[in-house]
C-alpha cells in the first residue's frame, strides 16, 4: 500500500510539473513581452558565428531532387567547402533556400558549377547571386560551365537589372555595389581543370544525351576526392574517375518507381506526361548501374541525389535501395560529409 501511496504522488508530482511547464510556455508564446525575449534570443542565434569547417572537403547536400515535385527535397544542388574555398554545383528550385538556412559562407562563395541548362540546375542561381551580394561578396559572382553557360547568365543578369537597381538605389554603392551583382559567366570545355592553391577541380564530359553539352566534376584536396556528376548516365569516363575518388554523388533514377508512373498516367490518358516518362529513361542513370558501379569501386561511398523522383515516403525509399551495398546511401537535403585530410573516413551527419 506504501509503494502504491508513492506511485501515486509521483505521478501527481509529474502531471503538476507538465501544468506548470505547459502554463509558463503559453504565457511566454502568447504575450507581447514573452515573445520579445524569444525574438531576442532567435535573432541572436541566427546571426551568430557561422559553421567553421575544419581541414578537409566538405559536401552539403543543398538539393537531392529532380524536377518531379517531393515533399522536403529541394532541387539538384550540392555544395563544396574547404577552409579557403567554396563552390556549388548547380542551384535547382529551392536549393537556395537550403543554403540560407544552413548558414554557409555565400560571401566567401568562389563560383558555381553548372552541370547543363535544364531548369532544375539552374533557375535558382539568380537568388544565390543576390544572396551572396547583399553578404558582402567581393566583386561579380563567377558562374562556371560548359558552352552556352555565357547565354544562361546574360540572361539572368538582363532578368535582374531592376532588381539590382532598386537594391543599390535603397541601401546604396557602398553597401550593394551594382557591379557586384552582376554575375559573370566563364565557359569552360569539358575537359579542363581549375586549380586554387591546393584544391584541384576537374571536368569532363557527361553523358545526358540529346542534351549537350553536359559535364561532371571532380573535386580533389590534400588527398581526398569527390566527384559530383550532375545528370548523365554511366560511362567510361566516370568509371575511371570514381575508381581513385573517395565519395560520389551521382543522379539516380528507379525503373520500378518511373515505370509504375508511367503505366499510372498512360492508364489516365495522360499523353504528355506519359512521353515525358518514358523519355527520361534513357538520359539518367538508373539504380542497378550504379549498383554495379559500387561493386566495382569498394573503395568508393557512393551517394544517390537527384533521385529520379525524389522518394515521397519510406515505400520509394525502400525501392530506390534495392541491390545497395553496404557503402552506398540515399541523401536527403540538409545531409553532411566530411572528408578530413590525411584520414580516409567519411563522416556523414544527417
Amino acid at each position: 500500500m506504501f509503494r502504491n501511496f508513492q506511485m501515486k504522488r509521483i505521478a501527481l508530482s509529474v502531471v503538476v510539473i507538465v501544468a506548470v511547464v505547459v502554463v509558463i510556455a503559453f504565457a511566454v508564446i502568447t504575450t507581447e513581452r514573452g515573445q520579445n525575449v524569444l525574438l531576442k534570443k532567435g535573432a541572436r542565434a541566427v546571426n551568430g558565428v557561422a559553421p567553421a569547417f575544419d581541414d578537409g572537403l566538405h559536401v552539403f547536400v543543398c538539393g537531392s531532387a529532380a524536377p518531379i515535385p517531393a515533399p522536403g527535397r529541394a532541387q539538384a544542388c550540392i555544395a563544396v567547402i574547404t577552409p579557403d574555398h567554396f563552390f556549388v554545383v548547380d542551384t535547382g528550385s529551392g536549393s537556395v533556400n537550403n543554403i540560407g538556412l544552413e548558414r554557409l559562407p555565400v560571401d566567401r562563395l568562389d563560383g558555381v558549377l553548372l552541370n547543363h541548362f535544364h531548369s532544375d540546375h539552374i533557375v535558382d542561381l539568380p537568388t544565390l547571386n543576390v544572396i551572396s551580394w547583399a553578404s558582402g561578396h567581393d566583386g561579380p559572382l563567377r558562374v562556371y560551365g560548359p558552352p552556352g553557360v555565357e547565354q544562361v547568365v546574360t540572361g539572368f543578369n538582363q532578368a535582374m537589372g531592376l532588381d539590382r537597381l532598386y537594391r543599390t538605389r535603397h541601401h546604396g554603392e557602398d553597401y550593394l555595389p551594382a557591379a557586384s551583382g552582376v554575375m559573370l559567366g566563364t565557359e569552360h570545355s569539358p575537359a579542363s581543370e581549375l586549380v586554387l592553391g591546393d584544391l584541384r577541380i576537374t571536368s569532363f564530359a557527361a553523358d545526358h544525351s540529346p542534351v549537350e553539352p553536359a559535364v561532371s566534376y571532380r573535386f580533389d584536396y590534400k588527398g581526398r576526392s569527390i566527384v559530383i556528376t550532375g545528370d548523365t548516365v554511366v560511362t567510361d569516363d566516370l568509371r575511371t574517375q570514381v575508381a581513385t575518388a573517395d565519395l560520389l554523388l551521382t543522379d539516380a533514377l528507379s525503373l520500378p518507381i518511373v515505370e509504375t508512373l508511367h503505366e499510372a498516367v498512360s492508364a489516365a490518358g495522360n499523353r504528355q506526361l506519359t512521353k515525358i516518362l518514358e523519355d527520361i529513361q534513357g538520359y539518367h542513370a538508373p539504380v542497378s548501374d550504379i549498383v554495379e558501379l559500387a561493386h566495382a569501386s569498394d573503395s568508393t561511398m557512393v551517394a544517390l541525389y537527384h533521385l529520379v523522383p525524389g522518394p515521397r515516403n519510406i515505400v520509394m525509399e525502400q525501392v530506390f535501395k534495392r541491390g545497395f551495398t553496404d557503402d552506398m546511401v540515399l541523401t536527403h537535403d540538409g545531409m553532411w560529409f566530411h572528408l578530413q585530410a590525411g584520414s580516409n573516413e567519411i563522416d556523414i551527419e544527417h
